[in-house]
């Protein structure tokens, strides 16, 4: 009997809570869900990798993005916690290295000249690239006052990054010897080819949400994103004579910390 009242007390107090948050809605106070359409200017404050010739190979550390984010509060925190997501496209600038340059590039031994024979295979963007990102956490609503409100967000995201590779047969100078050549950027798998992973992150934002109406307001936010993961370089050269690795390495990469300034308009 216990169970069943406390079961109905449940019922009684979410349906109060749900119609207090329909007058509400319909006092124009504060909607339940609401959308918004942003432009975001993310710059890196640091590098992807600390060495030149790997760092050369990514994208410019800099994102403009174009972001749709849905929020949605919760029923039981109405109107001052909620859950959001967004999915937005993103541009990066072109990376440095626009064709393979070996005066950058470390060689199968010191002090040994060598030059490019051929090149094997090559892919990877070299010009500007579109980025898919997507986010998910949590968000507060702080008003200030009837206009004006400040809106903490948290939350966690990954956004698509490529792969670049070059195959190339490297010749030592002066000698018959010669080396199949393999670099990557950002390769799971460094003896596969289209097997890029995505940077996954964490961000933090505040957005200030101006007020112009019953139905839209303004937003100016700043936000910060740093990167659980890295982008790596990977190298390997081969002896084609007799198959043997003359050297293989990794240049593991830097988290990735970016700052962005937003603006949008809510509805």
């Amino acid at each position: 009997m216990k169970k069943i009242l406390l079961s109905l007390l449940t019922v009684v107090l979410m349906q109060s809570l749900s119609a207090q948050t329909n007058h509400d809605i319909y006092q124009g106070k504060e909607k339940v869900w609401f959308f918004d359409f942003q432009i975001v200017q993310h710059i890196g404050l640091n590098q992807w990798s600390n060495t030149g010739y790997a760092n050369d190979g990514f994208p410019t550390a800099a994102l403009t993005e174009f972001r749709g984010v849905y929020s949605h509060y919760f029923v039981f925190s109405y109107p001052y916690v909620g859950f959001f997501a967004d999915m937005s496209l993103g541009l990066m600038p072109s990376p440095e290295m626009k064709s393979l340059n070996l005066d950058r590039m470390p060689m199968p031994q010191n002090g040994t000249q060598y030059y490019l024979r051929e090149i094997l295979s090559e892919s990877g963007n070299n010009s500007t690239s579109a980025h898919f990102k997507m986010t998910f956490g949590l968000f507060g609503n702080i008003p200030v006052n009837k206009k004006l409100t400040i809106m903490p967000y948290l939350g966690v995201g990954t956004l698509t990054m490529p792969a670049k590779r070059y195959d190339a047969v490297l010749k030592e100078m002066g000698s018959n010897m010669q080396y199949e050549t393999i670099y990557r950027w950002n390769s799971i798998d460094n003896n596969g080819y289209d097997d890029a992973q995505p940077l996954n992150y964490l961000t933090g934002r505040l957005n200030f949400k101006y007020k112009l109406s019953d139905k839209s307001s303004l937003l100016l936010g700043l936000e910060y994103l740093w990167s659980f993961n890295t982008l790596d370089f990977y190298g390997k050269y081969t002896n084609t004579f007799n198959a043997n690795i003359e050297r293989e390495f990794t240049i593991k990469g830097n988290k990735m910390n970016m700052l962005g300034i937003s603006a949008g308009i809510s509805f």
